[in-house]
Formats: C-alpha cells, structure tokens, sequence
C-alpha cells in the first residue's frame, strides 16, 4: 500500500524528462520539499533555477513523512545546549521555529489546499520526567514556549508529556504539489523521470542530457557524490513504518514518545474523516530481515482501538548524522558551488525550509550565520580517507556475470512471494521469487560502494546495510545514494 498522502492525492500529470543540453544559474538536484522550496525562494529573488528529479515530485521522503510540522523534535535541545552551546543550540531552535511560522505564510499566501492545521505537539515518557524537565527548560533557554503536562489524549496512561503549543500538521505531498505549481508559474523549471548520475564541475549529468550551473545543489536526500564530502562516511539510514487508521478516535495533537523509534501519533483527514497515523521503529536500512513491522502495528493500533480499520502502510527513510544535526551549506572545501542538505534525522519537514532558506541566501550572496550549527564542514575527515572510497568502488569490479540459470531446486527451495541471497557455485544473488513462480536474480552487491544487499520482507525491496540504498525486485532504484540499477542476472 502506499502513503495515506498518495492515497488522497493520487497520480499528478507527468513533467517532462530533461533531454539534451542545457544551462541555467542553479541545478537543484531533487525535487522533494527542499528542492521545491529552494526553487521557489530562488525564483522570489530572480534567479534562474531548474530541478531535477528522478521520479516524481515529493515522490520520496516528502511523500512518506508524517507531516509533522513542528519545531519538537524529541529530546534534542538539552543535547544541542551540552554539546554545541547555546548560541549554536539557539539558531537550530529558532530557525526550526520559523521554519513552522513560515509554512503557515506560505500556505496562506499561495492558497495551498493542503489541510495545514494548527496543532500542539508532544514528546511523551512513560519512563519518568527527569529527561523531560531537563528538556523543557532547555528548551525555554533556547526561547521556546515548553510546557510540562501530565494529560494527553493517549490511549494509555504516561507519566508525563512535554507540549510545544501551536505547532501544526499538514499533508506534505500536497504542500510540495501546490508550491511546485507556483514555483513553476514564477519561472522555474522542473524536469521528472530525470535522475542525475554525476557531476562533472559544475555539468549535471543524466542519462539523456546534462545541465550546465553556475551553482548545483543536492537536495537529493542522500548525497550522491562520494568524494568530496565524504557523506558515505558520515551518515547512515534508517526506516521506520507507518500506518493509518480509520475508526480511531479524533487526535487533535502530535505525540511522539521519548525513547527513540517508539510509538508516534498524528490525527489527519482522509476521504473528509478523520483518521490516525501511527508510527514507530527506527531499523537501520538493509537491517529488517525478519519483517512484520506492519503486522505488529497494526496489533497496537487494534488492542488500543479494536474497531478501527486500515486505511494506508507505508514505510519512509531518514538520514541520520552523528550529532542529530543536518548539513546545510557548502558541499566541500573544494566545491565553492556546491551546496548540500541532508540528514535531517527524522525531522525533514522544518529543516527543509531550513535549508531552502539558507542555501537561497548563499546563492544570492547574501549574509549567512557564520559558523552555523548547520556548516557540513564542522565533520572533519582525515586525508587517508580518500583511499576509502575507491578500495570499495573497487570492490564492485568484475561482478558482471554472463546470463546464467539457477537450478530448479534451488529456486523451488525459496518460498513464492519471498526474497533471499542464494549463494550458487561460489556466487550470491539475490533472488525473488514472484508469486507466480518466476524467479528475478539480480547481483546481491550493491552497485554504489559493493555492500551485500538485504532483504526487507515487508516492503518487499532489496536494501544496502551499509549506506541505505534500496532497489525493487528488478534492480531499479528507489533510494539513493547510488545512481546504477543492480545487474539483472536472469
């Protein structure tokens, strides 16, 4: 099933695919709510911009999110405040807290039909208060209005809630849609079914032409260049689920509990009723071999509401950094043309207009927070590193096998509907065997860096352990960071 937003919004009309060459001031790589936002502050200053995007507008992470647009984001601000200080801890608060205001100007301004609704936002304990008192009032360091309460409309009982009053949700694919319109009416350009390859200086690179820019942005979610920057090294992805419900009572707030990757609640619109989004896990990609994640949601959602009724399940992808700060800025010493953002930990929603608004303002050359939170330079890598990335590249070398059959009994060994790595006269594939009893062998390296690919049973895709890319049963892309499909083998 796809998102609850895929299901109210359905198919939009195509763009067309970037064919040939052409030149523009800026490439943004990425047509997710960071890449829709840039363009349109991009064009509110008049600078000529276009995006590229592999599939379809907000089709990514934008499309799988929860919607969430607040500036809560879980026990995060005591943790900014120890190991950043204050100043650096204030400009994440208060950049995140007009990221909020700013949506509710753009959805006013530009008539956004996106169900954008006011609403209180919570992180809740069921392990004591401690870590909330020392949160809130880290918090309200920071000039965020905080407030401890101990009743929340939960279906079971917490010791204690922390609430950030007037924050808001929405339907974020419709928000990207409605601003791509208008970004599009204010004379930007967006090419989908366009994946980007490479870069070459400052020549974008596709498969069936390229884009000449006098500044490129990758706003692709995960980086697709691995040296310079080095992002491979410095981030990892993770993948939690969700799910949404009908017959569940109204939920006018946001909830999302204190321990990582526990449960998440959200009310929402759907088909004009309300509805309940339930969210929970945090599993590195590539790690969820054993499945069942929407099972055991749904077994929640059902001893908490026994009559409700799925509506919508659907999994999402999230960068993460070491410090649970994004990196927004310049992509490199070496590429002054360059800018950069991701990982944004879960918390894309308000740190793509973040993003849009600071790299915006670095293009137009405007005055930037200087030694920002944000710098994705403040992660330092040792020289020695840049062997890294070519021994693995290497790694991928000489995988190429001539078309081949597996025997019959090893492939009648794999259940119907099911995938595994089969490993055949010293060699692994990976392997799926449809339900009518075709099987579809693909390489089991993952063609970015030669990691051995993982089965996710309950998406039923091929996942990269090692850096997060994700493939379908026949080899093609669904999340970067790679830019090759895997090798089709029979």
């Amino acid at each position: 099933m796809a998102s609850i937003w895929r299901e109210k919004n359905g198919e939009e009309t195509r763009r067309p695919q970037l064919t040939g060459d052409m030149e523009t001031e800026t490439a943004i790589i990425g047509g997710g709510l960071t890449g829709v936002l840039l363009a349109y502050r991009l064009r509110e200053r008049g600078i000529a911009c276009c995006v590229l995007e592999a599939d379809a507008v907000g089709s990514g992470t934008t499309g799988g999110s929860t919607g969430k647009v607040t500036a809560q984001h879980g026990l995060l601000y005591a943790k900014l405040l120890s190991e950043f200080g204050r100043t650096k801890a204030k400009e994440y608060a208060q950049s995140n807290a007009a990221a909020v205001e700013e949506y509710a100007y753009l959805v006013e301004k530009e008539g956004i039909a996106c169900d954008f609704t006011r609403c209180s936002a919570y992180v809740y304990s069921r392990d004591g208060m401690a870590a909330l008192r020392d949160e809130a009032e880290a918090a309200r360091r920071l000039g965020l209005n905080a407030v401890l309460s101990e009743v929340t409309k939960l279906p079971f009982p917490v010791d204690g809630a922390l609430c950030f009053p007037d924050q808001a949700r929405f339907d974020p694919l419709a928000f990207a849609r409605g601003l791509a319109k208008r970004a599009e009416e204010m004379g930007a350009t967006i090419f989908e079914q366009t994946r980007v390859t490479g870069v070459e200086d400052m020549r974008v690179l596709t498969a069936e032409g390229t884009m000449q820019a006098k500044h490129v942005v990758f706003a692709c979610h995960y980086p697709i260049i691995n040296i310079p920057g080095y992002y491979f090294l410095r981030m990892s992805q993770q993948r939690s689920f969700a799910i949404a419900l009908r017959g569940a009572p109204p939920l006018s707030g946001a909830y999302i509990d204190a321990q990582q990757g526990a449960l998440s609640f959200r009310g929402a619109r759907f088909q004009d009723a309300d509805a309940l989004i339930l969210a929970a896990y945090d599993v590195r990609s590539g790690k969820n071999t054993a499945g069942g994640k929407y099972r055991e949601l749904l077994c929640v959602a059902r001893k908490f509401y026994p009559e409700c009724e799925l509506i919508a399940q659907w999994s999402a992808q999230d960068c993460r950094t070491a410090d649970e700060v994004p990196y927004i800025g310049q992509y490199s010493a070496e590429t002054p043309n360059w800018y950069v953002a991701t990982g944004f930990n879960k918390w894309g929603i308000t740190n793509a207009m973040v993003a849009a608004a600071r790299i915006a303002a670095m293009i137009a050359g405007e005055a930037v927070e200087e030694d920002s939170i944000y710098d994705p330079q403040r992660f330092k890598l040792l020289p020695s590193m840049k062997n890294l990335a070519g021994d693995a590249g290497n790694t991928i070398a000489g995988l190429a096998k001539e078309a081949f059959s597996l025997p019959e009994e090893t492939l009648s060994a794999l259940p119907r509907g099911e995938g595994s790595i089969v490993e055949h006269e010293g060699e692994k594939y990976a392997v799926y065997r449809d339900e009518s009893g075709e099987a579809h062998i693909l390489s089991s390296r993952c063609p970015h860096l030669g990691c051995r690919l993982e089965w996710n049973p309950d998406d039923r895709t091929w996942e990269c352990p090692c850096h997060g890319s994700r493939f379908s049963i026949n080899g093609e892309i669904l999340s970067e960071p790679t830019v090759r499909e895997l090798e089709r083998k029979a």
